[in-house]
């Protein structure tokens, strides 16, 4: 290992300011561990009047003498011993750094923090980061599964990575790219007056009470938009905070809902939902990954990364 001009500051009692240079740290430390100029110079590759002269600098820098010269004898003295047990703690602790940094340009080891909306994060994400697991299995992982509010927050004060989310956040400087198509459809009990129609007008949706996700939800911005430009008013049933209290209060009665198709396959197998056949739907809107621009992502976050994209089901043509 080498430390040429490596220098650690530090001030003594009089606010005098010291400066530790490490190569002069290394090489005093060979010294001690023999007490033999000649041997340590015999091991560094170096003249002895070269390491000599590497200790007088050591020396003068801290103000103390290392070395006792008795008889033919070189022994530490006591700030030598000193020095001696605290150069071990400081090169440990750099050899530590160093194996960290490494670890952190390796994509196998480290943490992998992601954030997802509620959808993609229940029923689309833990899919594919079971996939990512099997090629980086020593990688931690934390996902986030929360709404599109406090992901734009997790973003802004960095505590993931890279999030993966439907609508863009524009009051951060990201970088954005499409990961899978989000189909977001009708449903409604089996036993409603609707259910099993084909082509159903928008002038009789307009006629059913909606259950709604939360405000700043895409999907709720989808299914109000879709009104809007229908020109038909959008009558609210009841306003709920996931998609599980909303297939739930479906199947009981309370109205019928917009949602993603990805969060209904057991619901359409056991007949408890079906999906309704109507005019202006599905709507395909899209998942996208997202990070800060100028975020430095580690190694294990830029593998994850390309994996996505790599895996991504978004035709190529769309992944520009």
């Amino acid at each position: 290992m080498l430390y040429n001009n490596m220098l650690i500051n530090f001030e003594l009692e009089g606010a005098t300011m010291h400066q530790l240079n490490l190569h002069r740290l290394a090489t005093f430390q060979v010294v001690a561990k023999h007490c033999s100029y000649s041997r340590a110079a015999e091991e560094l590759h170096f003249s002895q009047p070269a390491v000599s002269a590497q200790i007088r600098l050591l020396e003068n820098s801290l103000g103390v003498r290392l070395f006792d010269k008795i008889g033919h004898k070189t022994h530490l003295t006591p700030a030598g011993e000193e020095l001696y047990r605290y150069s071990e703690k400081i090169f440990a602790l750099i050899d530590e750094t160093i194996e960290t940094m490494d670890t952190l340009r390796n994509p196998h080891y480290g943490h992998l923090r992601v954030g997802a909306d509620t959808t993609v994060g229940t029923y689309v994400v833990p899919r594919v980061l079971g996939k990512f697991r099997q090629l980086y299995p020593n990688v931690e992982i934390t996902l986030e599964v929360v709404n599109r509010g406090y992901l734009v927050d997790d973003l802004s004060q960095n505590r993931v990575d890279m999030v993966i989310m439907g609508k863009i956040p524009t009051e951060l400087p990201a970088f954005v790219a499409p990961f899978a198509p989000n189909e977001l459809v009708l449903i409604a009990p089996p036993t409603h007056r609707l259910a099993g129609c084909k082509r159903i007008p928008f002038a009789e949706l307009a006629r059913e009470h909606f259950l709604l996700r939360e405000v700043g939800s895409g999907t709720r911005s989808a299914l109000e938009q879709a009104f809007q430009n229908a020109g038909y008013p959008l009558l609210v049933s009841m306003q709920m905070g996931n998609n599980s209290a909303i297939k739930q209060s479906v199947a009981a009665g309370l109205g019928i809902a917009l949602i993603s198709r990805v969060a209904i396959d057991i619901e359409l197998e056991t007949n408890r939902l079906v999906i309704l056949d109507a005019e202006g739907f599905p709507i395909t809107l899209q998942w996208r990954l997202v990070h800060l621009k100028d975020k430095n992502l580690s190694a294990t976050a830029r593998a994850f990364k390309n994996f996505l994209l790599q895996n991504s089901e978004i035709p190529p043509a769309l992944s520009t």
